[in-house]
């Protein structure tokens, strides 16, 4: 009977230790106010489910390019990419994602009806009435591809640079973290670390953005970030948005998509099954690219994208 109670006492006190450091780790985050945005380049402007961050960039008169950055890294991603596309004649709307970058991290469930409904109503409150050219990158090809399926008509073109939706390599963590309680304990106490740790890596690096490590710091020190990000594992589709592919088919919109050949989270081998649900995709690879192709790789990237915008 002693050493169960024993035991038991443990348990307690562990659990107790844990609950508490968690409690000091996230004390330590800052709030994303407004004195902490006048830092932000671009501008903001409040939509239904929150103040979203935004820049344009390129003439006036060009034709609209929107960039959807991925799932971790925000509108900082395109660094490397909207000179190319401006220099062409393009004007280009970048902008942050619910939970990402400058933009508010409501503590809502981040499916892929809200970044749809966010990239929607900032269209509208820009007045864009017109059709756009949609990229996507990572978790935002999966968004855009869904936005393409979703709003008939208004998307002329789709570029994909190795876009989820189809299934991915995220990792034993971010499977264990998707359990309700200690998940978020994880996320909390551990998940700023690993995310430095994984963008880091040589392979994650760019001559486009030399400071990426420290940008993507910034960000993990405001509250919301690390939830956002758990949410979103929680429950947008990232590994099944097949049915969003097959509509992009039946639309016929055209379509490119890129991929580095050793991208390791999201297979080349993806390609396959986004060509059989949209036969009229082209597809390019890039021999040696990994994941961060869009900032790696940033030249040929948008080198294929202005081609592709152009045909």
């Amino acid at each position: 009977m002693k050493f169960i109670i024993t035991v038991i006492s443990l348990i307690v006190i562990v659990l107790c230790a844990a609950i508490l450091y968690r409690g000091y780790v996230t004390d330590q985050l800052l709030p994303l106010d407004e004195t902490a945005r006048t830092q932000a380049p671009g501008e903001f402007t409040t939509l239904p489910r929150g103040v979203t961050h935004y820049q344009w960039h390129g003439p006036d008169d060009g034709e609209i390019v929107v960039l959807v950055h991925g799932f971790s890294t925000p509108s900082f991603v395109w660094r490397g990419i909207v000179g190319t596309l401006t220099g062409a004649g393009y004007r280009v709307l970048t902008y942050d994602l619910f939970g990402r970058g400058w933009s508010d991290r409501p503590d809502l469930d981040y499916t892929a009806e809200l970044f749809d409904a966010q990239l929607a109503n900032l269209l509208k409150n820009q007045g864009v009435d017109k059709q756009i050219s949609l990229i996507g990158y990572s978790m935002g090809g999966a968004v855009a591809t869904y936005f393409t399926a979703s709003h008939p008509g208004q998307v002329r073109k789709l570029g994909l640079i190795a876009p989820a939706g189809f299934p991915v390599n995220d990792g034993i963590l971010a499977k264990v973290i998707r359990v309700p309680l200690l998940g978020d304990w994880i996320m909390d106490v551990l998940g700023r670390g690993s995310l430095h740790a994984e963008m880091s890596k040589p392979e994650n690096q760019g001559s486009s953005i030399p400071d990426l490590v420290e940008r993507y710091e910034l960000q993990m020190s405001y509250e919301g970030y690390l939830p956002a990000l758990l949410s979103t594992l929680r429950n947008f589709p990232m590994g099944d948005l097949s049915g969003s592919y097959q509509t992009v088919g039946d639309l016929n919109v055209p379509t490119l998509a890129l991929w580095g050949t050793e991208d390791s989270i999201v297979p080349p081998k993806n390609a396959e099954l986004l060509t059989a649900q949209v036969p009229q995709a082209k597809v390019t690879f890039l021999e040696g690219g990994t994941h961060a192709i869009t900032y790696s790789r940033a030249d040929e990237v948008s080198s294929a994208l202005v081609t592709f915008l152009r045909e």
